[in-house]
């Protein structure tokens, strides 16, 4: 089978490399930070990601994977599928031979004028036909099996960039790729080497204002800790609940309508991030007169967890 009949689709890796990183916990994170190589327990080691696209449909989506409404020392796979704002509106322009992405800078365009992408300065990306069925199976599947040890190094973890090396090489590109991607990886797989795996490769300035930039941390607890609650912003309802991994978190507001539940989740300035009705005929009926249940991991905007006095009920959204 020739790879033009086994390619389906495009796979994008994209960088980040300006993007800076809360230590992973691991034994070498104090060491370093005193020789300087970190920054007040922060690494610029920057953010991956990819896009799967679909011939047939130019449908681009969106993944990546990290520390964002997790345990402590874990990552989830997002895609529009967990997370709203992750949902892309411009569609593939493919060539008629199918070997060109026509408006590649206009797909870059949008995710670097996505905050919810958490990239920080210049974007660098470059893309490759692959079988997009595969790919596409391998990162829905490591979203499946999400919260993940998070670790460059941790056995059976991943960290950003392993997983978008490990989606992009179950996609069987061609040769060079796969060979780049399997075999000139330095210690563990980066962003910048995802993205110099695959040809067109190209480069957008950063279009956001804002930078981020750590600063010292006094109270080290931060540190063995996913974000703590934040003061809550206008809007946000006095009943909702804070649930945070290491790099993001939200306010989620839990209603009951007859046999659904209502959820909303709020940013930390207020804004709504995704609303829905989730279901679980069972646990409605254990939860409904309670008050004093708790949002628990996983929780995102696909699925949603309570916790009432030590069993946990998981709704999934309906609508």
């Amino acid at each position: 089978m020739t790879f033009q009949k086994k390619h389906t689709g495009f796979a994008i890796a994209i960088a980040w490399p300006e993007t800076w990183c809360k230590q992973s916990g691991a034994w070498y994170d104090g060491f370093i930070n005193r020789i300087g190589i970190s920054k007040h327990h922060y690494y610029k080691v920057g953010h991956a990601a990819l896009v799967l696209i679909d011939d047939k449909t130019g449908k681009c989506n969106y993944f990546d994977f990290g520390r964002y409404h997790t345990p402590f020392q874990h990552g989830r796979v997002r895609s529009e599928m967990t997370d709203d704002g992750l949902k892309m509106k411009t569609v593939a322009k493919i060539s008629a031979d199918k070997e060109q992405i026509l408006n590649f800078e206009e797909i870059l365009t949008e995710l670097q004028q996505n905050v919810e992408c958490h990239g920080e300065g210049n974007i660098h990306a470059s893309y490759s036909r692959i079988n997009f069925e595969k790919a596409f199976g391998k990162a829905s599947q490591m979203q499946q099996i999400s919260p993940i040890r998070y670790g460059p190094f941790r056995y059976k973890g991943s960290n950003c960039s392993r997983f978008v090396n490990t989606v992009l090489r179950a996609g069987n590109p061609d040769w060079k790729s796969a060979f780049k991607l399997n075999f000139l990886v330095p210690l563990t797989p980066t962003p910048m080497n995802n993205v110099n795996s695959f040809p067109n490769k190209t480069m957008l300035p950063k279009l956001l204002p804002f930078t981020f930039a750590p600063s010292p941390i006094t109270d080290k607890s931060k540190l063995k800790s996913t974000l703590k609650e934040p003061v809550r912003a206008a809007g946000i309802p006095a009943t909702s609940q804070w649930l945070a991994g290491e790099g993001a978190g939200s306010w989620f507001t839990i209603d009951f309508e007859n046999h659904l539940l209502k959820v909303t989740r709020y940013s930390v300035f207020g804004a709504i991030e995704c609303a829905g009705l989730f279901e679980n005929k069972d646990a409605i009926k254990v939860l409904k007169n309670k008050k004093s249940y708790k949002v628990a991991y996983p929780s995102d905007c696909k699925t949603v967890s309570l916790n009432l006095n030590g069993s946990e009920f998981r709704f999934n959204r309906t609508l």
